[in-house]
This record gives structure tokens, sequence and C-alpha cells, in this order.
């Protein structure tokens, strides 16, 4: 673990970027292997920010991990919807 406050600024920023690239594939129709691939990035980097946080008692790691549970859960639900596509 880093805890390198410009590394996990980098990853959230990829995260939120994937989250949004995913959302707007599935809003436009597009299913498939290619809203698949983004989906699964977006989970990798959600887990790599959860391995970072683990453990982190300061105040920023307990709003980065409800920030970060907020995403779990939008990612939670595109991957039930390439699942059932």
């Amino acid at each position: 673990m880093t805890h390198d406050p410009a590394y996990l600024a980098s990853v959230t920023s990829a995260l939120l970027a994937a989250l949004r690239e995913a959302q707007a594939m599935a809003d436009a129709g597009a299913w498939g292997a290619p809203l698949a691939e983004v989906v699964r990035h977006a989970r990798e980097l959600h887990d790599i920010m959860i391995d970072e946080l683990v453990g982190s008692r300061d105040a920023i790691g307990e709003l980065a991990s409800l920030a970060l549970a907020q995403m779990g859960e939008r990612l939670q639900s595109l991957e039930k919807t390439v699942a059932a596509s």
C-alpha cells in the first residue's frame, strides 16, 4: 500500500472515468464485450482503491471509504447489467 495521495487521486480519477464511460455505453445500448471490458477495468480500479484504503483510520480515509462504497454500488449495478445482456 502506497497511501500516496497523488496515486490515489489518479486511481480515483480513472475509476470515475470508467464508471462514466460504462454508464454512457449502457445508456446508448452498447452491450457486449466493449462494455464488459470497461466494467471489468472499473472493478479492478475499485479493488485497488479498497486495497489502498484498508486500515485507514483518519477522517480523509473514512470519507474516501464512503465515496468508494457508493462507487461500488454503482459498479455492482453495471456488472448486473452486463451479466444480463
